[in-house]
Parts: C-alpha cells; structure tokens; sequence
C-alpha cells in the first residue's frame, strides 16, 4: 500500500487469502503489534478509499492444498495471538477481584451478559408461557440450580491452572487459563439462565436498540418465519437446561436470542441486543457530519432489505451469526464507527440480578495477591515482548516476512515452492514496503501484478479535460472530488501526481503550513492548540516533496457508495 499521512505514513503491508486479509497494526494501548484479520472488502475500502493509497496486488499461482495451509497457518497465527490477550485479561481480572476481596468489600465487578437484565420482578414476561415447563420439569431446574449454588463455595485462594502458557513462540498452540473468577462466573450464567427462566425479572430496556421506520418493519410472512425460529431456539434451550452439556454462552446466546426475537415479533419491527464495543481498534474514530449521516443510512436501508431476506431464508447457527454480524456494523455505524467487537457472545456488562444467591471470595492473604500480581506483569510483558514492534526490523511488513520464513522455510509448502523469500534482516532494507514491493515484482514466486487505485485515482481517471484533471484537481479549495475533513491537515496541493514540478508545490504546501501554525499559536488559547498541531502535521508532511518524495494523499472518509466509480468493484470470472 502506498504512503500516507497518519498511521503507517510509510506505506503499509498485508497478505490476502481469498476473502481474508492478515496484517499487523501495533496498539499504543497495550503496545502489543495486533495481528489483524478482517474480511478484503473491508481492508480495501479501509486503505483504498477512506485513506486514499494504491494497492499493489503481487500474486502467487499455486495448489489449493497449498492455499489452504498458508490460510490455516495464519488463522493459527492470529488465534493464539487472540489466546494470549484474552488469558492476559482473564489474569487481569483475577487480580482485579481478589484486590477488592482483599479489602473486606464484596465484588461487584461487572460480568458480561448480564447488563441486558435488571433485578426487578417481572410478572409480565412471556417466558413462561413460551416455555410451559411441567412441574418435573421445574423441579430438575430447581435441583440443578441447588446443585450449582453447593457447587460454587467461597473460594479462599486463588487457584490458577498452573504453569502459565509459555510467551516464547508466536506458532506454538496454547491452552487458555482457566481461573476462580471465571469458574464463579461461568456457574453464575447457568444458574441465571435457569433461574430466569423460572422466575423472570424485567429486561434493562436501554441495552437493546429498536428500530423503527419502513425500511426496518417486519412483513406478515417475516413475522412467520420469526415465530418459528422463536420455536426453534426454545427447542434448543430446553435440551440445554434440561440435560444437555451446554456451555454458559452458549445458554446465554440462546435465552438473549429468544428475547430479541420475541421483542421484535411483539413490536413488528427489528430490535438487538447491543455490545459493548471494545474490540482493538486501528482506525481513527470521527464524527460524520449530518449530511453523510443521512447518506449512510439510505445505504443501509438497502442492506437491511437483503440481509433481512437472507436471515429468513431458514433457521441456521451460521445465518444467526451473520445477521448479528450485520447488526453489530449497524449499532457501530449509530456510535460513530466506534471499535468493532469481534465474537458472537452479547456482551453488555450489568451485576447478576440473582447475585444475593451466590457466595463471594474470602478475603486474601498479601501473598495471595502478590501471586496473582506477579503472574499478570510477567504474562503482560511476556506477550508484550512476543509481540513487540521495533520502526525498522519489527514493522507491518518486515513482521509478515519474518512470520512467512520461520513458517514455511526456503519458501516451500512440502515440496511446492511458492516463492523466493524476502529476508526480514534490516540490512536487507525490506521493511520499507516500496522497496519490498519491488523485489516481489521481479520474485520468482510472483506471477501476477495487479494495482489498485485509490479512490482519488480511479476519480480523477474518467476525467477528461486536462483543465479540470491536471489543475482543478490538484489545487485543494477548487477540488469536487476531495472535501475537508478531520482526518487531514490544512494542504494547498496534491502533489502525489507528477514528480518533476513537486518541490514547487511542496514549497507552497510548506508556506502555507507554516503560516497555519503561527495562527496556531495565537489560537493556542482558545483551540487547546489543535490549529498548532494540524499546522506543525502540514510542515510535516510537505517537507518530502521538496525533494521530490511524496507521502500525503489526503483521505476520503466521508464517500457514499453511489460516488465510488464502477471501476473499483473487481469484475467476478
């Protein structure tokens, strides 16, 4: 990916199989460098039309089996990447329960699942109609729940499966840890379930999201087939609570999906339980302005009619899952692009409502707790250290050469040579991803190039006066194809189409940024010095096309999809 100003302003690196696309973006958060997965069409949109960059596509030609291991290697890559933070969060918890505990207090640490739930009675609620146990029915929930309650006594110390998963290899497979809190909790959800189910409380009404309007009503047919999959769903709770070995999310997703169901066959309009977005996330958040807002939900009112028409077209775990998927990008979409949430359990954080039910930990011993500290910074720097990002020999594409090389030695996948490996050594230079990009052209493993423009590109294309396209176009004010936004800083010109006349334009870019950040410092009082910090980004950037070197492309975050050029939609065999 070519350069621009931002995150990875050097350019960027990825590997794409199929649909699936794998590259690193290092947090500042918990400086961990995140291997991400996310589906192409996403990533291309991401990096070719909201940040504006050129997609060089280098293709190898090689068996399917062999396709099939390298997409398995690094989903196993991702995977335990994703095992190490969520066994560092857990181990974070853990310490963060028993320091309260420690105090004498009772710990109320949120728990994910509940905050759909109040702990007021709920004599109204549908579910015992729709669930109509018999009374030897009743009396397994109640007994099991007996059993659950005997099951889950104060815990005086904290008992981690020991040892810890090991942090010195990024490939080796490892277990997740297993600790108190989580045990607690996990018997908790089986014991609200079962409890809910025979003695409902009210729903906290603020965690599920109603939409009203034409493009979200439910037809007569569609209500049908909702009413049947609400059957379907009690079917599978039933054998759940009744005997199956189920897990807790498991029974959570099922009794929330009944709820949501119901709700919206009661209201004749979709509603969803919300989540709690938390996912990492690499991209800037802003905020749309009120005339992309309005732009971007007509758009979505189209995708609701046909995602609407695809969940209802049989009950299935996977259709499930994918219309979540959709809501999620939705209530994300209302939330100003905030984090995605990568994971299919509703997890909106609230007390359990039966909480009085249950016993609590102890309190602790110093030592106890010094234990659990000590395990959770040397885990933290740990992965910290595993997954380290370094500018030059530990960067987004030195790290994807690295990875492939310890992976698939020489280049091979059995006896099929795919390609001639890049080494990830700094001498080498390949952490520039320009100069990676032109070893893989001429790499014998590479058999096809193709580009992708950005999005300004592709626009400025079908331009057919010189006027418009070679002057017009490059002077920011009177552009029709860029408009302002709070991703960018002050720029006068594009320079990212000629080289010879650069240093021109880029003096006048430097001119103008230096002029924006003396107003910067008058302003500096009132503005908390956001105009001096946009000025000193615009310096910046315009100082490497005085030497002919251009890194700003300015970024499109505000494009509709009637506005993308049909050319940027790849043409299927």
């Amino acid at each position: 990916m070519d350069s621009n100003s931002g995150q990875s302003s050097g350019g960027h690196s990825a590997l794409r199989f199929g649909d699936r696309v794998y590259h690193l973006q290092y947090s500042f958060e918990d400086k961990i460098f995140h291997i991400v997965r996310e589906p192409w069409e996403d990533f291309r949109f991401q990096y070719g039309v909201v940040q504006n960059r050129n997609i060089e596509f280098f293709q190898w030609e090689i068996s399917d089996s062999a396709k099939r291991m390298l997409r398995q290697k690094w989903n196993e890559l991702y995977l335990v990447q994703e095992t190490h933070i969520q066994n560092q969060k857990k181990l974070e918890r853990e310490l963060e329960s028993f320091e309260i505990n420690s105090e004498g207090k009772k710990n109320n640490l949120p728990v994910p699942g509940f905050g759909y739930f109040t702990n007021l009675p709920d004599p109204d609620s549908p579910i015992p109609h729709l669930f109509s146990f018999s009374k030897e029915e009743k009396e397994i929930l109640e007994e099991s729940n007996v059993l659950r309650k005997e099951g889950s006594p104060n815990l005086p110390f904290p008992r981690i499966k020991r040892p810890l998963p090991k942090t010195d290899s990024p490939y080796s497979l490892i277990h997740t840890i297993t600790t108190d809190t989580e045990s607690l909790l996990t018997s908790q959800k089986h014991f609200f379930v079962r409890r809910f189910l025979l003695d409902p409380v009210q729903l906290y009404e603020p965690a599920f999201l109603q939409l009203n309007g034409p493009e979200f009503t439910l037809s007569e047919p569609e209500i049908t087939i909702w009413k049947e999959y609400q059957i379907s769903l009690i079917k599978d709770l039933r054998s759940c609570v009744l005997g199956a070995d189920c897990d807790d999310w498991e029974e959570m997703t099922l009794l929330l999906r009944i709820l949501y169901i119901n709700k919206s066959i009661s209201e004749k309009t979709i509603v969803f339980p919300k989540k709690n977005l938390d996912g990492f996330q690499y991209l800037p958040l802003i905020d749309l302005p009120e005339f992309v807002l309005a732009t971007k939900q007509k758009e979505y009112a189209i995708l609701f009619a046909s995602k609407k028409k695809v969940f209802s077209s049989g009950y299935d775990s996977i259709k499930f899952l994918n219309w979540e998927s959709f809501l999620l990008r939705y209530q994300s979409f209302l939330e100003s692009n905030s984090p995605q949430y990568e994971g299919m359990e509703f997890n909106w954080v609230g007390e359990n409502p039966y909480k009085n039910q249950f016993g609590s930990f102890l309190p602790q011993e110093n030592k106890a707790i010094q234990t659990l500290k000590d395990d959770y910074e040397s885990y933290t720097k740990g992965i910290q250290n595993l997954y380290s990002y370094h500018l030059t020999h530990q960067n987004c594409t030195s790290e994807l050469f690295r990875y492939m090389n310890e992976m698939f030695p020489e280049g091979k996948i059995g006896n099929e040579v795919f390609w001639d490996p890049l080494s990830s050594r700094v001498i080498s230079l390949n952490f520039v991803p320009a100069v990676a990009a032109l070893k893989l052209e001429s790499n014998s493993g590479t058999k096809q190039k193709k580009v992708f423009l950005s999005y300004r590109n592709l626009k400025r294309k079908k331009l057919v006066s010189f006027s418009e396209k070679h002057l017009q176009e490059r002077f920011v004010p009177s552009s029709k194809i860029y408009k302002s936004n709070p991703m960018d800083h002050p720029f006068l010109f594009f320079t990212e189409e000629n080289i010879w006349n650069r240093p021109i334009f880029g003096l006048a870019n430097t001119v103008y940024g230096l002029g924006y950040t003396g107003m910067g410092i008058l302003t500096a009082p009132v503005d908390r010095g956001e105009k001096f910090s946009k000025g000193t980004e615009s310096v910046f950037y315009s100082l490497p096309e005085l030497v002919f070197f251009n890194i700003r492309k300015g970024h499109f975050p505000y494009i509709a999809a009637e506005e993308i050029p049909e050319e940027y939609y790849e043409k299927k065999p």
